[in-house]
């Protein structure tokens, strides 16, 4: 039987910086700028095997996590125009992790694909690919999030405030930090961690529903049994938004609000797990511009 090599999967690229690709190093380090040589590497069941579900078949493709090749012609054709160099870097955010906070890395191009100008979002494995005038204000290092609440008139958000290190809050923050630093620095564990909590028809292949994360929390000391911040910051944290308003107006709404936050504020559910899903990490650093047919309400943390 031939074994397949095990690629390197660090995203570390330094002590406190991570890399948008699936490693700062090795074959599988590959960019748009520095695109890879043949399609193999978009095999993700050989080159990122830990990303599929115990039941899946190996030794069936995976071009980039989607099981029917035809589904990922969009990223064959974004791939392929990058070797041709016609495609244009809008944002590259590396990401970056300290004592007190973590910055996602987030890499998003521009180029056409149909005749239509779309921009593709990467992160760890995982892309997003949307319609330009669905985030105007990428050139800015910003995305528009819209989340639906169906017909609840009230949507509720948690502000965290103060992070001061010689309080409790300020305990919790700093180990929710270095928590989502450590999902950060594998691609593989990055990708299964952003979707743990996705459980959908085009998903059962991978490692959704594993709700992993919230052992690796625990792990790094996180309380998410007891009713008090850690938990309430948890599950902030692990509510969908969509990058496609007519997902929140028409699937998810028709209440619905539309906000506003940094690039390196968010994590990229894949392509194929549909909605154009994605969750922050801050919710301070998310900033609302309208409500539709609901009101805003802020909640400030239990201590």
């Amino acid at each position: 039987m031939v074994r397949r090599r095990r690629f390197s999967t660090s995203t570390a690229i330094d002590d406190a910086r991570f890399v948008p690709w699936l490693a700062g190093e090795g074959p599988l380090s590959y960019s748009p700028e520095n695109p890879p040589p043949s399609d193999y590497y978009f095999q993700y069941s050989w080159v990122l095997p830990g990303i599929f579900s115990d039941l899946a078949n190996k030794r069936q493709h995976f071009y980039f996590g989607e099981g029917v090749r035809d589904r990922a012609e969009r990223l064959f054709s974004f791939w392929h125009a990058a070797r041709n160099k016609t495609v244009s870097r809008v944002v590259l955010q590396f990401g970056r992790a300290s004592a007190d906070w973590v910055h996602a890395p987030v890499a998003a191009y521009a180029c056409r694909l149909r005749g239509e100008p779309v921009y593709v979002f990467m992160q760890h494995g995982s892309y997003q690919l949307l319609e330009v005038d669905q985030q105007p204000l990428l050139d800015s290092g910003h995305v528009v999030l819209y989340r639906g609440i169906g017909t609840a008139e009230t949507f509720r958000f948690l502000r965290v405030g103060s992070h001061d290190p010689a309080t409790e809050r300020g305990r919790v923050l700093r180990t929710y930090a270095e928590t989502q630093a450590h999902v950060l620095a594998d691609s593989t564990l990055s990708f299964n961690s952003i979707h743990d909590r996705a459980k959908r028809i085009e998903t059962c292949h991978i490692r959704d529903g594993t709700w992993l994360t919230d052992e690796v929390a625990i792990g790094h000391g996180l309380n998410l049994a007891a009713d008090g911040f850690a938990k309430e910051l948890w599950l902030a944290a692990h509510q969908s938004f969509t990058l496609a308003e007519n997902i929140a107006k028409w699937k998810f709404g028709p209440h619905y609000v539309k906000c506003r936050t940094p690039i390196s504020n968010v994590r990229l559910t894949t392509f194929f797990a549909g909605e154009h899903e994605v969750r922050i990490i801050d919710p301070d650093r998310v900033e609302f511009l309208e409500c539709v047919g609901c009101r805003l309400h802020e909640l400030s943390p239990r201590t």
